[in-house]
C-alpha cells in the first residue's frame, strides 16, 4: 500500500525531471535560434551534446546567458529528480 509520502515523491520526480528536460531542450531552442555567423549552421556531424556543454562556441554573446541559466535550471531539476529516486530506493537496500 502506498503512503502519502510515497505520492509526494512520486509527483516530486514526474514534475522535477519532466521540467528539467523542458529547460534543457529549451535551451538548445535557444542555442539554435542564436547561431553564431562564424561556425558552421548546425547539421547531422554536429555534436549536440558539445553545444550543450560548451554554448560559448556556439551561441551568439548575447544568448549566451539565457542559454547558460536554462541549462544549470534543467541540470538542478535533473538532480532533485535523481534525489527523489534515491530517498525512494535508499530505505529498500537499507537492512
Amino acid at each position: 500500500m502506498l503512503r502519502p509520502s510515497d505520492n509526494w515523491n512520486e509527483l516530486l520526480f514526474l514534475a522535477s525531471f519532466l521540467s528539467g528536460d523542458i529547460s534543457l531542450i529549451t535551451s538548445f531552442v535557444v542555442s539554435r535560434f542564436h547561431w553564431r555567423q562564424d561556425v558552421p549552421p548546425y547539421n547531422l556531424r554536429t555534436h549536440s551534446f558539445d553545444v550543450l556543454l560548451h554554448p560559448a562556441k556556439y551561441v551568439q554573446p548575447r544568448a549566451l546567458r539565457t542559454t547558460r541559466a536554462l541549462q544549470l535550471l534543467g541540470a538542478l531539476r535533473l538532480l532533485v529528480a535523481l534525489l527523489a529516486i534515491a530517498r525512494e530506493a535508499l530505505p529498500a537496500f537499507s537492512l
